[in-house]
């Protein structure tokens, strides 16, 4: 079994001796793919529970060994060499280990880069972020691990310039008080002179510029980063996203003068 460029060896390597909430994690995160396919049984070992020991691959199943006590241990040694028992108990070892793995490590579902992928909406609402806004689940953990470093730049050029960054890969340009482009609001008393806004001199403008042409970004990307925009920029502010202009090749040109001659249809002479 192969999964992307890892081999089992490779796998086995990477997870064997670790804890298995740990190795669990890391098969997720490094194999996507897999992550509904992973299965973790425990078997009776005198070590420290849950380290994974094996790994196994079968069917397209992961399956992860791990150590577990016995609740026979807490019998009287009268039943200690009953294997029916032994074996029977197991199975209520098996519900009772998920949720020990759970409360051991809770710590670890508060913390972005770590946490189940179903439990990063609830992290963002928690922070105040609009998840649906984040991307896929590789940028979102990334912009949720420096929430609250971003939180004391917020409503700032900095804050904004690193979230759109976090975001897109791409570090964009933030342009105070002035205006991208030059238009005008037709009305009744529009003249020459009149801007689309009703400010002076650019004042309360943002206009955020990728170095980039827009054909770079999907049209859901440019969508989401104009309403981050929106959310992050300061209430009284008004927000302009634009990119790079693509280079317009330039026409060539005739000029046409007293003596050109007439060819007929074969054309005409200079």
């Amino acid at each position: 079994m192969e999964i992307k460029s890892l081999t089992e060896e490779q796998i086995k390597k990477m997870c064997v001796g670790l804890d298995v909430y740990k190795a669990k994690n890391r098969l997720q995160l490094l194999c996507p793919e897999i992550a509904q396919k992973i299965d973790i049984e425990f078997v009776e070992s005198k070590y420290r529970r849950f380290i994974v020991t094996d790994i196994s691959f079968t069917n397209g199943i992961v399956k992860l060994v791990a150590t577990s006590n016995n609740p026979i241990r807490h019998l009287p040694s009268i039943y200690q060499e009953n294997d029916f028992l032994r074996h029977y108990l197991m199975i209520f070892q098996h519900i009772m280990n998920e949720t020990a793995i759970s409360l051991d490590n809770l710590d670890n579902i508060f913390r972005p880069m770590e946490t189940p992928a179903k439990f990063l909406p609830v992290l963002a609402d928690w922070f105040g972020v609009e998840f649906d806004l984040l991307g896929d689940e590789q940028i979102a953990r990334k912009v949720l691990q420096y929430t609250i470093p971003l939180y004391r730049y917020r409503g700032t050029k900095i804050g904004l310039k690193a979230l759109l960054y976090l975001v897109s890969g791409i570090v964009p340009e933030i342009i105070e008080g002035e205006l991208p482009f030059d238009a005008l609001s037709i009305d009744g008393n529009t003249d020459i002179s009149s801007t689309i806004l009703n400010t002076q001199d650019g004042i309360n403008l943002v206009s955020v510029y990728f170095p980039v042409l827009s054909e770079e970004f999907s049209p859901d990307m440019i969508k989401r980063l104009y309403k981050l925009i929106q959310n992050e920029k300061p209430i009284d502010s008004e927000c302009y996203l634009f990119f790079k202009k693509p280079e317009v090749k330039k026409r060539k040109t005739t000029v046409i003068t007293t003596d050109i001659v007439e060819m007929g249809e074969d054309g005409i002479e200079f």
